[in-house]
């Protein structure tokens, strides 16, 4: 939803268990056609790292498809920008110093414990611009909004970053299973949320 509280686009993001890693499926997008977004993310437990990452980002005049493999610190893959008529690819073989892709934090920040007050830092590896950012998931206190499931008594956690992510507000349930219920994004203002499980 929108500043004026329009709905804009949706997201539908699933989990399964499949050969002993966490796979997440994230498909978004805007009801006006200007983004489509799919995006798989391939975590494992045992290390408790992010294994693989891959996106397929459409708008109208530009497509990215990222796929990455991580390993330790070095991340490898291939990075696949088109634009118009002009397409310009990447082979990824690098080492970086992160702590987690940002795709965990939507992934993964319910099952963290917080406590308030509580901060975590953290540096983030952006896989649309392969840059890292600092940020840091602040306990910013409670609230009770309402859900799908009635009022609920939610953790509010701040997602602050330097630019190089968005910033974003992440309501998540007290009472288990602990569920991000809602989020919010500062610029542009959006306000993503759970509106069904299954």
């Amino acid at each position: 939803f929108d500043s004026t509280k329009t709905k804009v686009g949706s997201m539908v993001f699933g989990f399964s268990f499949e050969n002993g890693f966490l796979v997440a499926k994230d498909t978004s997008q805007f009801d006006n056609g200007s983004v489509y977004e799919t995006a798989e993310l391939t975590f494992d437990t045992a290390s408790f790292q992010m294994k693989k990452v891959t996106i397929d980002m459409q708008t109208p005049r530009v497509s990215l498809d990222i796929d990455l493999s991580s390993s330790e610190d070095k991340v490898t893959g291939s990075y696949i920008l088109k634009r118009d008529t002009t397409t310009t690819s990447y082979e990824i073989d690098s080492a970086y110093q992160f702590s987690a892709f940002r795709e965990e934090i939507y992934m993964l920040t319910h099952t963290l414990n917080l406590k308030p007050s509580d901060t975590l830092s953290l540096k983030a590896l952006v896989p649309t611009s392969m840059s890292l950012s600092n940020g840091q998931l602040v306990h910013a206190g409670e609230e009770t909004i309402e859900t799908i499931n009635g009022m609920q008594a939610c953790d509010v956690i701040w997602l602050r970053a330097d630019g190089k992510m968005p910033d974003n507000k992440i309501w998540i349930s007290k009472s288990a299973p602990r569920t991000i219920v809602k989020f919010y994004v500062p610029g542009p203002e959006l306000e993503i949320k759970l509106v069904s499980q299954k």
